[in-house]
């Protein structure tokens, strides 16, 4: 058994978001990694709200956590379409 760090870039969450929707980033953060080292930005602020480490503190429900990661999400890819016409 050996120690699984995963490297998560902006772009990278962008683009899985895009190929496979929300289920696809939730495993980027979840399955079969032991230590996540995130870019600045979006990445880092998944995190974030996945570990409930925000301010200000906020009690959130799994749905209402994901349901917020997809509108970052979704505004980062819309953000990124529009800087690249």
């Amino acid at each position: 058994m050996g120690f699984n760090k995963r490297h998560i870039t902006n772009d990278q969450v962008i683009d899985t978001y895009s190929r496979i929707g929300i289920a696809g980033v939730e495993d980027l953060y979840t399955k079969g990694v032991d230590a996540l080292i995130l870019e600045t930005g979006l990445a880092s602020e998944i995190d974030d709200i996945l570990s409930e480490n925000y301010e200000p503190a906020i009690k959130l429900t799994d749905i209402e956590k994901w349901n917020n990661i997809s509108s970052m999400v979704s505004d980062a890819l819309i953000d990124n379409l529009s800087s690249k016409k």
